[in-house]
């Protein structure tokens, strides 16, 4: 076998680890988005969470303003954006308390689809899970 013929073997080998190197690399970060998209669901289902802990809070103070503030921290600790807040008091007479909350997963290349026009509002729902939980 000649010099050339095995430098031209060498060429196909280095090309077939670069390509297999590529891929595993793609199939690596869309992996990771999908992990940080799915725990963005998961931390924003906290919103009955934070509604529990207004309740509690609700309950030792007869305070809505305390109630919305224990909200808010929980929020805080656990990384999620407060949308919406409501306390409305029912026919039994309880109050319900209503948290709406935001959460954002943190993508290597998901968030690029976005600057697709069509695909843009799907990219930001979906990056950016809202859920509402309540307390009663």
């Amino acid at each position: 076998m000649s010099q050339r013929a095995r430098l031209r073997d060498q060429d196909g080998f280095i090309r077939e680890v670069v390509w297999i190197a590529v891929i595993l690399a793609v199939i690596a970060v869309v992996i990771l988005d999908g992990m940080a998209i799915f725990a963005a669901y998961q931390s924003a289902d906290d919103a009955t969470k934070a509604a529990d802990e207004a309740l509690t809070e609700y309950a030792q103070t007869l305070n809505v303003p305390a109630a919305k503030l224990a909200a808010e921290q929980y929020m805080v600790k656990a990384g999620l954006e407060m949308v919406d807040f409501k306390a409305v008091q029912t026919d039994g007479g309880t109050v319900r308390f209503t948290v709406t909350a935001k959460a954002s997963a943190d993508t290597y290349a998901f968030r690029f689809l976005g600057a697709i026009p069509p695909l843009k509002d799907w990219v930001e729902r979906t990056t950016h899970p809202v859920r509402t939980g309540s307390a009663e």
